[in-house]
């Protein structure tokens, strides 16, 4: 037992709420890259695992607590979430959990408030609170600790029993997905070597070159630290599968970064087709060219480009990705923390540029070109109003099929939301 990963966790989570860190940050971080696995692993788990309880944790704390959390110390009260979540989730004995806690209020300069700490923790132990039973929405965003407004938003449209069923969900570790990188490898060939390295894979029969593996470190091991795989979520891979492009010689991704869809959609275009990535952010842009090198994907053309503007192309497009920035509100098992940084009002200001891309995304579209609309949003001002919006404008755009939607039904993946519109005008 060791208070350094979780004073390191402890000093991560503040930041990461109170100055809005990226939560991927952590893998980047050089205390953390300097612990030893076991410990990184530990790191990993209070992070994801308090981020995804941290409403729940602080239901307990306020039962507890004689001090308004508010009011509490901010390093303190991460020092009380941390040990509530060892306390009631992990397989650390209680007693190691609260020595480990007080042990941790020293370390991190606020000694004084060790006993109050250790008076929390035990009373905890002796008669954890009760829970808020029924099925509000006040009840349900506790026990699932997820926001309350989103909580409302999702039993007005699902109703109760698939509200738990999505909030549940959310909850849950992402499934471990890969796919595998064709411009490198095969995916015969990668399984085989998977298989004399004893990993346990499952091939995703769904989706091309697509595998699920469950190997704790895997961005470790050989094969992907020399890009013959990489992770993406089955929910994401599957946009870039929805309309068929092998066909098509000019294609764009418009908002690329940090181009998993891109690179699926090289897998499929034809040796002849071009195909221009583009985002605002030249950073994000440069990280994705230089993976798209790394993983050897060839023919893409990448530029820098803010589309909500006048698009820099002369040229149409027989094919058009706008997989649009958006609140990431259905990512919550890969991204807890998104849950706990989106407010409802932020939905009409995504609104707002996701019209935007879409109007100009279109307007590069050739006659009989088809567009794909995306997000990862489970909110309808993303989704369907912003579609919505658009073809009520646009008189030469129609629907193509239906809205494909991952949620709230069972689905492996997160919850995707996609649409795709066929220019027939002149």
């Amino acid at each position: 037992m060791s208070t350094q990963p979780r004073a390191l966790a402890a000093s991560f989570l503040k930041d990461l709420l109170k100055h809005r860190k990226k939560l991927d940050s952590l893998s980047q971080n050089a205390d953390f890259l300097n612990l030893d696995s076991r410990d990184r692993r530990l790191v990993v788990e209070l992070v994801y695992g308090v981020l995804r309880n941290l409403r729940l944790l602080d239901h307990y704390l306020g039962k507890l607590s004689r001090t308004p959390l508010k009011k509490l110390d901010e390093s303190v009260l991460w020092v009380l979430r941390l040990a509530l979540y060892e306390i009631e989730f992990l397989r650390i004995p209680d007693h190691a959990a609260v020595h480990e806690a007080v042990g941790l209020c020293r370390k991190i300069g606020k000694t004084s408030a060790a006993g109050f700490v250790n008076a929390v923790l035990r009373s905890f132990l002796r008669e954890s609170p009760t829970l808020p039973e029924g099925r509000s929405a006040r009840a349900l965003a506790v026990r699932f600790s997820h926001p309350e407004w989103l909580v409302k938003r999702y039993l007005a449209r699902y109703g109760v029993d698939q509200t738990e069923q999505l909030l549940r969900r959310n909850n849950e570790p992402p499934i471990p997905t890969l796919w595998v990188n064709i411009f490198k490898t095969d995916l015969q060939s990668l399984c085989r070597q998977l298989e004399e390295e004893q990993i346990s894979y499952q091939v995703y029969p769904q989706l091309p070159n697509c595998i699920t593996v469950r190997s704790a470190g895997f961005t470790q091991n050989r094969a992907y630290r020399e890009g013959l795989c990489f992770f993406m979520d089955v929910a994401s891979q599957e946009v870039a599968y929805l309309t068929e492009v092998k066909n098509h010689r000019m294609l764009a991704d418009l908002c690329c970064a940090p181009g998993g869809k891109a690179f699926l959609l090289a897998s499929q275009k034809g040796k002849d087709a071009k195909m221009s990535c583009c985002d605002f952010s030249l950073p994000r842009l440069m990280e994705a060219r230089k993976r798209a090198k790394f993983l050897q994907v060839p023919g893409l053309n990448f530029i820098n480009a803010d589309l909500r503007l006048t698009p820099p192309f002369r040229q149409p497009f027989d094919f058009v990705l706008v997989d649009v920035p958006c609140s990431g509100l259905g990512t919550l098992r890969s991204n807890p923390d998104i849950r706990w940084k989106i407010r409802e009002k932020d939905l009409s200001r995504f609104h707002s540029t996701q019209v935007a891309l879409l109007q100009n995304g279109f307007s590069v579209l050739r006659r009989g070109g088809v567009l794909t609309y995306s997000t990862c949003s489970t909110e309808p001002e993303e989704n369907e109003s912003v579609i919505e919006e658009f073809l009520a404008e646009e008189p030469r755009a129609f629907l193509a099929g239906d809205f494909h939607r991952t949620f709230p039904e069972s689905h492996p993946g997160d919850c995707f939301f996609a649409a795709r519109i066929r220019h027939e005008g002149s």
